[in-house]
């Protein structure tokens, strides 16, 4: 396809190694093959650079033809010489690479310093991949007159902790309230803010039997602390065995009644009290 003889100095190779590097980029840009981010921004950026070499390397092959001469170098790329070309390739070389290593360095240094939660049998981020199905990590539930404070503050503190996790939060994805079950059914994870009057609620048992029914891992996290709304596990089994009695609800028709609820909440799922210090309400969100 190229000339192998002649194709660099009449610029084929560099020309095509320049489109091949953009097309690549773009690529990249796109199907976003890795799996951490950190990962693809490295790449892209080192992609980049590839490509600014490959494009000087014309500039310098223009100046350096014996058919053009330095008058023509400098109508095209304005250098007066081929000499002029390459020393300005050097010093936008170096450049690129003291940047890199500044991003990389600063990088490194954001990375550590973050207040993320990492995996101890690696010290690395967790890896949040996604099932094709679903477009969220998770979905919370909750009731609004008195856990909306409360789920607000966990999903803003995970997506400090876990860059890049996607929590179906009603303040930020709810377009249509008929389509709760649908928003369920798109997360992995089913997660479970456990108030007074959680169970009462007939928009929270809609998201309950829709988690019944899609068989997604359910995360409880209990609200103990009775001044912000908060109620003893025994009073909130005893709301769910006295509201979630529909038979057959539209999300769920194989519903088996308040027991199967009971198991699933609260022996399955083991609620995690939410703390609000700080560091202990890190401990919660860890689990």
């Amino acid at each position: 396809f190229l000339d192998p003889e002649h194709g660099s100095s009449n610029m084929q190779r560099l020309f095509f190694a320049t489109l091949l590097s953009g097309f690549y980029l773009v690529v990249l840009a796109f199907a976003r093959p890795f799996k951490r981010s950190e990962d693809l921004y490295f790449a892209g950026t080192a992609n980049f650079f590839l490509m600014c070499c490959f494009a000087s390397g014309v500039v310098i092959q223009l100046c350096e033809s014996a058919a053009y001469g330095d008058d023509m170098c400098h109508t095209l790329v304005g250098f007066e010489s081929a000499r002029n070309a390459s020393e300005f390739v050097v010093a936008l070389t170096a450049t690129m690479l003291a940047l890199l290593l500044f991003v990389v360095l600063f990088k490194t240094i954001s990375a550590a310093r973050a207040p993320t939660i990492r995996l101890a049998s690696s010290g690395r981020h967790p890896v949040l991949e996604l099932p094709p199905e679903c477009s969220f990590h998770g979905f919370i539930s909750h009731a609004w007159g008195t856990g909306q404070d409360q789920t607000h503050t966990v999903v803003r503190q995970l997506q400090l902790l876990l860059p890049g996790v996607k929590i179906w939060l009603d303040v930020d994805n709810l377009d249509d309230v008929g389509r709760l079950e649908e928003s369920v059914a798109d997360s992995a994870t089913f997660i479970i803010f456990l108030s007074v009057g959680y169970f009462r609620s007939f928009n929270c048992r809609r998201e309950l039997y829709a988690g019944l029914a899609s068989k997604r891992p359910f995360i409880v996290v209990h609200e103990a602390d009775v001044a912000k709304g908060g109620a003893s596990i025994a009073a909130l089994k005893a709301e769910c065995r006295e509201s979630c009695v529909e038979v057959s609800p539209p999300a769920y028709p194989s519903y088996g009644g308040p027991e199967e609820a009971l198991v699933r909440v609260f022996d399955k799922a083991k609620p995690i009290v939410w703390v609000r210090v700080h560091d202990f309400q890190v401990e919660s969100l860890k689990e």
